[in-house]
């Protein structure tokens, strides 16, 4: 009997250090997101299970991140930044997206996809503590253009890589 009550509390033992570990490396180091939505279509789809971590996490243009939406019912969003604080973006007359005066190469963007202003003032000077973000699916996005910018402290974490349904860098 003795015996049994030791290996249990072993197994105990083990169950609660381990449950403390996956406390402490999803609350510190990386979480898991869902993709809802076509918005980053056709590099991520709806339902992707996402790896996302924040740890020592500086925003750089490119980056695939997600985001508290404060202005958005405070819903969790996936979207790639494309100008960090300093930069002017603008969006030229054939649809184009400028940062700093460049055309941006944008080779994740399918072919014929486009890129309007919305309502949003361009050209526009991003500011210290703030992104500004767009989704790869630029007609089907609720992105800065509507939002406006993101302030860094509402960033989550940059994407590290697609856990589900295909696993890999992305």
């Amino acid at each position: 009997m003795k015996k049994i009550t030791k290996i249990l509390m072993e197994l105990a033992d083990s169950i609660v250090v381990a449950l403390v570990a996956v406390m402490v490396i999803f609350t510190l180091i990386c979480r898991v997101y869902v993709v809802d939505g076509a918005s980053m279509h056709s590099t991520l789809a709806d339902g992707d299970r996402l790896l996302v971590s924040n740890l020592f996490y500086t925003p750089e243009q490119g980056d695939i991140v997600c985001f508290m939406a404060v202005n958005n019912d405070e819903k969790v969003l996936v979207k790639r930044v494309i100008a960090t604080a300093g930069q002017t973006i603008d969006i030229t007359e054939d649809y184009r997206v400028e940062v700093d005066g460049v055309v941006l190469q944008e080779d994740y963007l399918d072919e014929g996809i486009y890129t309007s202003a919305k309502d949003f003032d361009f050209p526009y000077t991003v500011q210290e503590g703030e992104v500004f973000c767009m989704g790869d699916n630029r007609v089907n996005s609720k992105d800065s253009r509507d939002l406006g910018p993101i302030e860094t402290k509402y960033i989550l974490g940059r994407l590290v890589i697609r856990l589900f349904p295909h696993f890999g860098r992305v």
